[in-house]
This record gives C-alpha cells, sequence and structure tokens, in this order.
C-alpha cells in the first residue's frame, strides 16, 4: 500500500519473536492455526493476510452507544485488535476516520505532517477528505509531507482495515512529532471538534510497552491504563508509549467532546498472541472505545522499589567518568524503558552525599558525589530512604549536606539512622492515592520502635496505604530472623499494608500476614560485595496501589544481577531458578495472578 502507488507494509514485526527458543503458552488450536496462517503469508499487502487477522480476531463488544474515538496498535501482530475496533463501528458508518500516530522517524518538517493524497489498498482504494482537512489546515499548524506518512507504519498499516470494513468511510491522518507540547495538542484537539462532523471517529495508533519482558510491560501497563481512564494529563509523559502527543490530542478531543467513559477494551502483549514464553522484548497493545459519557477516574499509584544502594569504594571505581549509566544501563535497557512507566522510583540510599569526605573511626564509611545526584534523576528515582546504618557515615555534617542536596534537586526522602523522628514519616499523594512512608533502622540497638510504630498507625489514619521501609536482619542470612517477623507483624498489625526490608546484602524471603506482603530483604541493588553469588543478587519490587471499594496491591518481583556493580535484569532461566531457591512456591502460587502477586484486603 502506497499513497497513488504499491506501498508494502512492514511485518517485520511479524517474524521478530518467532525464531525464539520458548515454551508454549497454552492456547487453543484455532488461534494457533491463525498464527501459523500469520507467518505463512507470502506477501503482506494480500488480501489473505488481512483476512487471517478478521479470522483472528475477538468478539465484537455490544456497545449501546456509539464510538467517538479509540486507542489501536499499529504492531500487526495485533492486528486483530485492529480488525475487531473497525467492525466494531461499521454499524456507525462514520463520514470520516481522523488517525493520528507518531512520527516515528522524526523526520516531519513540521510538528503535525499529512498526506494530500488517497491511499490504494489490497481491497477499495481509500479517499482522504481534502475538503476537510484543508479547513483543518486554516487553523492548525499542519504540513503537507508526502515522504513522512509514506514511510510511517503507524497510519499506512492501519488504513488497509478501514478499506476492507468501511470501504465508503474517508481519512485524515495525521503524524505528531514527539516534541510537541501540551499546548499544541490541546489546539489540534480543539480545531478538531470545530471541523469535524458529528459522526467522525478519532483513532490514535499507538503501542504500548516496548522491549520489556511481559512482566515489566504488565507493571508499565496499570499505569497507562489508570492514566487514561482518568483522563490524567499530569502523568503523560510518564507512561511508556510511542506517542504521548498522539494520546494526549485524542484524550483532549474526546474530552471537548464529552466522550470520557471506556464502554469496552481490549489488552495484550505480543508473547501472549503468539502463545510463547520468556521473550526478552515483548510489545503491550491497549484498545479502548470511547463513547458519550463521565470519565470513571480510578485512584492509582505505581512504585518500583530496590534494596542497597551503595555509590562508594570499588562501585565508585567501576563507575569512572562513565557514572551511574555504567551502573543502570544494562537495566534501563533500549531507550531506558525500563525506568519509565512508573510514578515513584525508590532506593535505600545506603551512604551520604556529604560534600566531602571527613575523618572517622568507622572501619567502613562510605561518601557519595553528589554530583550523581541530577544522573539518578534521569533514571526517574524520586524518593529514598536514609534509615540505615551508614547515613551518618561522613558525620552529621554529612547527613546534613545529603537532605539539602535531596531537597533542592527535588527528591524526596525520609529516616535517620539513629532516630525515629517526624521526618522519619513521608505522605506523598499520587494519582488520587495518599501513600504514607515509614523509615526504620533497626540495625542499631536502641532504635525506638514504640515511635515507628505510632507513626505506622498514624500513616493508617492519614493515607489510604502505609509502605515501611526497614533496614534490619541478619547480614549474610538468606532467611529472617526471629525478630524481623515478629516486627513486621507489629507494623502491619498497627496498620501497615506493605514490608519493605534489606540490610542483609542478601536475598530473604517473602511472607504474606493478614494478606500483607513482607519482603524481609530486598538484596543489594548497587553494590561492590563480589565475593559470593547471594550478595551480587537482589530483586526489585513493582508495586501498584488501586483504591476502590476495597485496597489492592499489586506486587511484581524483578530479580536482578549484579556483574561488577552494573546491574541488569537476570535471564529467563536464572530468574526461574532464582524464584525457585528464595521463594515458596505454594505462597507464590496462592497470590500469584498473571505476572503479579495480588493483595486485596
Amino acid at each position: 500500500m502506497y499513497i497513488k502507488k504499491t506501498l508494502v507494509l512492514c511485518v517485520g514485526c511479524l517474524f521478530l519473536l518467532s525464531g525464539c527458543s520458548v515454551v508454549k503458552h497454552d492456547i487453543n488450536q484455532p488461534q494457533k492455526e491463525t498464527i501459523q496462517r500469520l507467518y505463512q503469508v507470502s506477501a503482506p499487502w494480500d488480501k489473505a493476510f488481512f483476512d487471517a487477522l478478521y479470522d483472528a480476531k475477538p468478539q465484537i463488544p455490544l456497545l449501546q452507544t456509539d464510538v467517538v474515538g479509540g486507542i489501536v496498535p499499529h504492531h500487526l501482530l495485533a492486528g486483530k485488535y485492529i480488525a475487531t475496533f473497525f467492525e466494531t463501528i461499521k454499524r456507525q458508518k462514520p463520514s470520516t476516520v481522523v488517525i493520528i500516530g507518531p512520527d516515528h522517524f522524526g523526520r516531519g518538517r513540521g510538528k503535525i505532517s499529512t498526506t494530500m493524497r488517497d491511499w490504494k489498498t489490497p481491497f477499495d482504494e481509500v479517499q482522504t477528505n481534502i475538503e476537510l482537512l484543508e479547513r483543518v489546515r486554516q487553523y492548525a499548524a499542519v504540513t503537507v509531507d508526502e515522504e513522512v506518512i509514506k514511510e510511517e507504519h503507524s497510519i499506512y498499516g492501519i488504513i488497509p482495515f478501514i478499506a476492507r470494513t468501511l470501504p465508503k468511510t474517508q481519512v485524515i491522518t495525521f503524524a505528531l512529532r514527539g516534541d510537541m507540547t501540551s499546548e499544541e495538542n490541546q489546539e489540534l484537539a480543539r480545531v478538531l471538534v470545530d471541523m469535524l462532523p458529528k459522526d467522525a471517529v478519532v483513532v490514535a495508533s499507538i503501542d504500548f510497552s516496548h522491549y520489556q519482558r511481559v512482566e515489566v510491560a504488565d507493571f508499565h501497563d496499570e499505569l497507562s491504563h489508570a492514566v487514561i481512564q482518568s483522563f490524567d494529563y499530569d502523568r503523560l509523559k510518564k507512561l511508556e508509549i510511542d506517542s504521548v502527543p498522539s494520546l494526549e490530542t485524542l484524550l483532549r478531543y474526546l474530552e471537548f467532546r464529552g466522550a470520557q467513559k471506556i464502554a469496552a477494551s481490549f489488552s495484550d502483549n505480543s508473547e501472549r498472541i503468539i502463545g510463547t514464553r520468556d521473550v526478552l522484548e515483548t510489545t503491550s497493545y491497549f484498545i479502548p472505545f470511547f463513547v458519550v459519557g463521565e470519565r470513571q477516574s480510578v485512584a492509582f499509584a505505581s512504585t518500583l522499589n530496590f534494596g542497597d544502594m551503595m555509590l562508594d569504594r570499588n562501585v565508585a571505581k567501576a563507575m569512572g567518568e562513565k557514572g551511574i549509566p555504567y551502573l543502570l544501563d544494562p537495566l534501563a535497557g533500549n531507550e531506558g524503558r525500563f525506568f519509565s512507566g512508573v510514578d515513584i522510583t525508590a532506593a535505600n540510599l545506603e551512604g551520604p552525599f556529604a560534600d566531602v569526605r571527613r575523618p572517622t573511626e568507622k572501619s567502613i564509611a562510605f561518601r557519595f558525589d553528589p554530583v550523581l545526584i541530577p544522573q539518578l534523576q534521569t533514571y526517574g528515582f524520586n524518593l529514598f530512604t536514609l534509615a540505615n546504618n551508614h547515613s551518618v557515615d561522613m558525620a552529621y555534617a554529612g547527613d546534613s549536606e545529603t537532605r539539602n542536596h535531596l531537597r533542592t534537586t527535588g527528591i524526596d526522602f525520609y529516616g535517620h539512622q539513629y532516630k525515629v523522628a517526624d521526618d522519619s514519616y513521608l505522605l506523598k499523594e499520587v494519582g488520587g492515592v495518599k501513600l504514607a512512608y515509614v523509615g526504620v533502622n533497626d540495625t542499631h540497638p536502641n532504635t525506638d520502635i514504640a515511635s515507628a510504630i505510632e507513626l505506622v498507625k498514624k500513616g493508617e489514619q492519614e493515607a489510604d496505604f502505609v509502605i515501611a521501609n526497614i533496614h534490619w536482619g541478619v547480614e549474610y542470612e538468606t532467611k529472617s530472623h526471629p525478630r524481623q517477623q515478629t516486627l513486621a507483624h507489629q507494623f502491619i498489625d498497627a496498620g501497615a499494608d506493605v514490608i519493605l526490608g534489606h540490610h542483609p546484602h542478601v536475598t530473604q524471603e517473602i511472607e504474606v500476614y493478614n494478606d500483607r506482603p513482607i519482603f524481609y530483604s530486598m538484596g543489594n541493588f548497587i553494590f561492590d560485595q563480589y565475593f559470593s553469588v547471594p550478595t551480587q543478587e537482589g530483586y526489585a519490587v513493582g508495586l501498584t496501589f488501586i483504591k476502590e471499594d476495597k485496597k489492592h496491591v499489586h506486587a511484581y518481583l524483578f530479580p536482578l544481577q549484579g556483574e561488577k556493580s552494573a546491574v541488569r535484569l537476570k535471564s529467563p532461566s536464572e530468574r526461574y531458578t532464582f524464584i525457585r531457591t528464595y521463594f515458596d512456591e505454594a505462597l507464590l502460587s496462592k497470590y500469584t495472578k498473571e505476572n503479579y502477586l495480588s493483595f486485596t484486603f
């Protein structure tokens, strides 16, 4: 399909995952046959290619009102959902469909590129609504750029579905550069509201999480779904999607039209569609159908939590001039996407960001270079607990400098090394959810546990969820100490909803007490203890908090491997071995739903 010529559809996405050595999911025979047909198509512009997608489409939702807009993928592996979307709106017989997608290659001479040409497809020709487009161009900064549109798969991948399903419908297509501002998105949406006929359907062509393992993608997608459902414009830039401008323009248009209700939706991932396991890089899809009605906001927050982070000694030597990227780029992955798709990224800061190294009688005393703070921010870190046995390594002056540096750069913190004080407690509100953090260092013999429990009770009164972050336990012991277990139960009885533990420098077990998870030790995140395998292992915990009639917590486990202090996700085989070694399979089986642990209370 080409503009006035024949343009070959890019279907490399269909074959990207097909050569992996994997274990099959349980999928039904018709789905297997459909997938095989997709792989056997000789040319992607053949009608048979699209017929196979239509054969595989899920059941069309029975909607009580017309669809005003929606989101479809442009990854043709998920083409069955594109087929379903257009089959659903077929009865509406829209005169015009507007397709808004990303300018993937950023080559547009303007921020909004379009075409005045018609489209040839394996089916009938699809006409561009020139008259309507000209009207739009009178009020919006739209550039006719045929070369951009010709090579933009977020646009040309959708056109054949319109030709097959809506043969009399005309189209207008826009490819938006990633540097569009919120004001520019809103202006384009307003122009579309003013210019489009009421029967028009506006479609954003967007793929969701990219390059992630499915458990990471599922974690990121939870935030995307909640933000879209809530029309939460302030958090759009946090989402792991391929076009924030396309999404914001759609949402603004729908808001102007009073069509903020999601009447039906589909979500999926390329790993599940193919029916494989252990794919290293997947793509996610979300297909909501928006109709006239009010938004259905959901109170939702997500956090990504790490254990001990130490940036001195051999870690500093390993970083050299590369700095934090040496440590985190292997984990961040393609385009740094592992660290996107989350509200709060937190760790135990195992040492001070002190201005100078001070003499001390401590045999092990750390000092981190404050220049590393902005580098950590580029990976999303915005919260640290200081309740550990190294915060005052550079004396109280160094501790004060740490707090000043974090405060100046806008990073939140809480906790103390030697006391439990008012600022051992931090209350944050994210996405309509109030989170109370309590930081406690139990490695000090005189820890004021009674005061800490009072802070937990305070959080139970003031917040929707209480997260207790505790530095505790016996170093290098892979089983929690009875004192840890006693304290964890006391904190939960007082109102804590999640316990996050660290200090042993190795991973310890997970326990569920009164339906609340206890992560006794997440192990080392960044450290230089290269002398054993367990001290170079750990895991991050992705947490999502949903406040409805009941409270829900989803916990995702991301096993980590350190290699000379650089951190990466464990491979699928390493991950399975790690989980079997450290975690009780019966407990995980009881609480596992999809790729996360689910807790409701």
